[in-house]
């Protein structure tokens, strides 16, 4: 059985594709970015060796890397070909084509219709249903089957798995090969991982391994290459990488730190949820509270408060740790 579970919220939709009550894919879309498939306007603010980069009329930057054979300033019509990716350390700004004739115009809520339905081509209705939990490995940085343990963590040159157990390194690794297949696709990891497997002598075995990874990525559809497995235990993966994913969004250009973004967006989370008739109150950080009051931000806000049929008011708390908390004052 295969269903669609979303949960949206002010600024960040999710969605979950679940095959028989096990979530297999998470994506997430927050309309703040540019969004794969987009058409926007703008103009050529510089040109580099790279390709030339666009400020479109939203704010956001675009790099297209076609010649495009206009000079600085100068209008130009494009399409997002891949979102804009935050790794640890820095933003990767979206990529686009020009496109010479105007195409039809697309919005955020369209374009998140598209991609739920790409998720179940059955066209059955979606779920509205949360599942938070799921992000509980990302933020652990670790999925545990067993006895086998799988560690992983963000780079500026990819994702690094890294693979402990007890026993047989061979029973050890076949385990932690089908669980890495499983958080590539639940997490839409694309670009590059590098797998530090336990050492195995026997190149056969090592092809084993390797083969069980290939038929554990069956079901994800999406395009990878691999290396063959080192004697050290090292394997290389590429993927296709045309957004970002689960963890490029919850920890942006931190490595194992929620960004400002995610908390911020998660404090909208908490008041659209909040229940009660009084004013929404949240208290958070000088640097949360600073993007949140945005005039970038300030739909999401309207939003909150359109939704809870509420005010809502931000208070800075000096030196706070963790992402805040949602008060509804008595009125």
């Amino acid at each position: 059985m295969i269903e669609i579970w979303t949960d949206d919220a002010p600024g960040e939709r999710r969605a979950a594709l679940v095959v028989n009550n096990e979530i297999v894919e998470i994506h997430i879309q927050r309309d703040l970015h540019p969004i794969l498939g987009m058409v926007g306007a703008g103009r050529i603010d510089r040109q580099t060796p790279t390709g030339s980069y666009v400020i479109g009329d939203n704010g956001f930057e675009v790099l297209v890397r076609a010649n495009t054979g206009k000079t600085d300033g100068a209008p130009i019509l494009f399409q997002i070909t891949r979102e804009s990716i935050a790794e640890p350390g820095r933003l990767k700004p979206a990529e686009g084509r020009e496109i010479l004739d105007a195409l039809p115009m697309t919005d955020v809520n369209s374009l998140w219709a598209d991609r739920l339905q790409n998720l179940d081509i059955s066209g059955a209705a979606p779920i509205i249903k949360p599942f938070g939990e799921s992000f509980d490995s990302a933020m652990a940085g670790s999925s545990r089957i067993g006895d086998v343990t799988v560690h992983f963590q963000r780079t500026k040159a990819g994702l690094v798995f890294d693979v402990d157990g007890i026993g047989d390194p061979f029973a050890i690794n076949a385990v932690a090969a089908r669980e890495i297949a499983r958080l590539l696709r639940l997490y839409q990891i694309g670009g590059m991982a590098i797998v530090d497997f336990v050492a195995v002598d026997s190149k056969s075995r090592r092809q084993d391994i390797a083969d069980i990874f290939d038929a554990a990525s069956v079901p994800d559809g999406r395009a990878f290459e691999r290396s063959a497995i080192n004697g050290f235990g090292l394997m290389q993966i590429v993927r296709s990488r045309p957004r970002p994913s689960v963890l490029d969004q919850l920890f942006g250009a931190r490595i194992g730190a929620l960004s400002d973004e995610t908390q911020a967006l998660w404090l909208y989370r908490d008041v659209a949820r909040s229940s009660g008739f009084g004013p929404r109150i949240v208290t958070t950080s000088e640097n949360i509270a600073s993007l949140m009051l945005s005039s970038k931000w300030q739909e999401l806000r309207t939003e909150c408060e359109r939704i809870t049929g509420a005010a809502m008011s931000i208070v800075v708390e000096r030196g706070m740790t963790g992402y805040g908390h949602v008060h509804v004052a008595q009125s």
